[in-house]
């Protein structure tokens, strides 16, 4: 399936004019939360709801642009309505790539306040640009501190990181 993920992510990437990138990524990443993802899972392999229905749906998420109409109508030849949700993470990320705008990956055990926030953006600002965007993962695993994930990079200020770096330095 990512193999299909990518076709569509390139396909619609190559369609559209570049002024137009911003607007859709916004557009595809405020729709990437878990409860849009899994409402529009149930919603597009809903057999009872028919395929028309789904274009109208579809259309009416994408608004008024063009690309991303001719889009949703290729989705419903192809009958593939059933990847919107996926499609949006995947395009997100393959963009992100061509246009070398990789974001930082924050990953912290609950939601940042604004002072780590702060904090944050001044690190990447320093060390990778003003213009690198910003992601926040909470993650419940993770008992405090932080870990910022960038390209092949990854700085890892976790307590889970601390403690383990302890055992392995008490078991020697």
């Amino acid at each position: 399936m990512k193999k299909l993920l990518e076709i569509y992510s390139k396909g619609l990437y190559s369609s559209m004019d570049e002024s137009l990138y911003e607007d859709v990524l916004s557009l595809f990443q405020s729709l990437d939360s878990k409860e849009h993802k899994e409402q529009m899972q149930s919603f597009f392999k809903n057999k009872t709801i028919s395929k028309k229905d789904k274009l109208n749906f579809a259309l009416d998420l994408f608004g008024h642009n063009q690309a991303l109409q001719a889009f949703a109508k290729t989705l419903f030849n192809n009958n593939r309505f059933e990847l919107i949700p996926d499609i949006f993470k995947h395009f997100v990320e393959f963009a992100q790539k061509k246009q070398d705008n990789i974001p930082v990956r924050v990953s912290i055990s609950s939601p940042p306040t604004d002072e780590i926030k702060e904090r944050v953006l001044e690190f990447v600002k320093q060390n990778f640009g003003s213009s690198t965007p910003i992601k926040y993962e909470v993650k419940k695993n993770i008992l405090g501190g932080i870990i910022l994930k960038y390209k092949d990079n990854e700085i890892d200020l976790s307590i889970n990181n601390k403690y383990n770096e302890l055992k392995i330095m008490l078991a020697t």
